[in-house]
């Protein structure tokens, strides 16, 4: 049986499968990209985390100094505290965390510094740094 319409079906042979795969192309790199997505939402999440421990223990620190009254680091009232702290900073969960306590004229400066496990050696370390002067 020949039909009118039989040719369009021969010139058409094909195209369907081209369309499904050109379909299944695009979703392939929509689901890339929400992977994507995913991993970097992921990283932001860490580092927020990894920021608000070094304020925590950076706070601890200038609270001692409030409780204690002073901010000078040379003091036997304080200088066993930035001791203990700066071990308590090494022993956190951030990675390979440093704590360090600097004065000038009673305006003392607390510095946590770590580098989390994903940077590169090349990388910059991440800070948190705040002050405090007391009277």
């Amino acid at each position: 049986m020949n039909n009118k319409y039989s040719h369009l079906r021969k010139n058409n042979s094909g195209a369907v499968l081209l369309e499904v795969l050109i379909s299944i192309l695009l979703f392939a790199f929509g689901v890339l990209g929400l992977v994507g997505m995913q991993t970097v939402a992921t990283q932001n999440s860490v580092n927020s985390q990894d920021r608000a421990v070094a304020s925590i223990l950076a706070n601890d620190m200038v609270s001692q100094m409030w409780a204690k009254k002073t901010s000078t680091i040379a003091s036997a009232a304080i200088s066993g505290d930035i001791t203990a702290w700066k071990l308590k900073v090494q022993n956190s969960i951030l990675s390979n965390a440093t704590g360090d306590v600097t004065e000038v004229a009673g305006l003392a400066t607390v510095v946590v510094t770590w580098k989390a496990p994903t940077k590169l050696s090349t990388d910059n370390v991440n800070k948190y740094e705040t002050s405090v002067f007391v009277q």
